[in-house]
């Protein structure tokens, strides 16, 4: 898989970014990874609020400038959590948590950002929670960190790094049958309880055959279509 070229854009505080990154993707000399050591208003999906102090995770975007109008975007972040649970020696929850333990220890954020009227360029957004000793109480009980796992302090940019070099580790994401045997031997999907997008609520069975999610509700089989869930459709 191609993993995102072009310079490192270091900052020291921002707001988001995934802002930072749609700012500067129409520009020639665009970045292929805008990293920050502390984040004031990141978001996941759904627009969730992401907490983060100064270097207490690894906060960047990456910018996949090679899968400008993808016709299957969403595989580009379920393709970067598999790269992220290789490298914390993770697990993965549908459509792109990364967990360890059943707690999340990692978000992945898609969006899909124009460069121009015809297309769109997948920009990724990657929250590791690496350093921190303690959650919020609404928090503790489904996040962890990298520290609290292992009792080691981890270097952020030297995290993200190893993230990149496993994205490029990756087959080119084509289709899910060829990103699924990577998914698969760390999936923890199954069982999972989730609040679709219609605001029932739904039991995981397993992952389908396009990436989606396959899962009961009510007693019925259901479908939810990764782009439902990755861009809130």
């Amino acid at each position: 898989m191609k993993a995102p070229t072009g310079p490192w854009l270091e900052l020291e505080e921002c707001g988001s970014t995934q802002d930072i990154a749609a700012t500067l993707l129409e520009k020639p000399d665009c970045p292929g990874v805008v990293f920050t050591h502390h984040q004031l208003d990141g978001r996941g999906r759904f627009r969730r609020t992401w907490h983060s102090r100064r270097d207490d995770s690894l906060t960047y975007s990456l910018v996949f400038h090679a899968y400008s109008g993808h016709s299957k975007p969403w595989l580009i972040g379920m393709a970067t959590a598999i790269a992220v649970a290789h490298v914390l020696g993770a697990r993965l929850q549908w459509p792109n948590d990364v967990v360890i333990d059943g707690k999340k220890v990692c978000g992945v954020l898609i969006e899909l950002l124009p460069i121009d009227a015809a297309r769109k360029t997948p920009v990724v957004g990657v929250g590791v929670n690496l350093n921190q000793s303690e959650f919020p109480p609404e928090l503790d009980h489904r996040a962890t960190s990298v520290l609290l796992q292992t009792g080691k302090r981890s270097d952020p940019k030297e995290v993200g790094r190893r993230i990149i070099e496993a994205i490029s580790a990756l087959p080119e994401p084509e289709d899910w049958c060829v990103l699924e045997p990577h998914w698969a031997p760390l999936d923890a999907t199954p069982g999972k309880q989730y609040t679709l997008p219609t605001g029932e609520q739904a039991r995981a069975l397993n992952v389908g055959s396009q990436g989606e999610l396959v899962c009961e509700v009510a007693g019925h089989v259901r479908t939810v279509l990764a782009a439902e869930a990755l861009f809130g459709a």
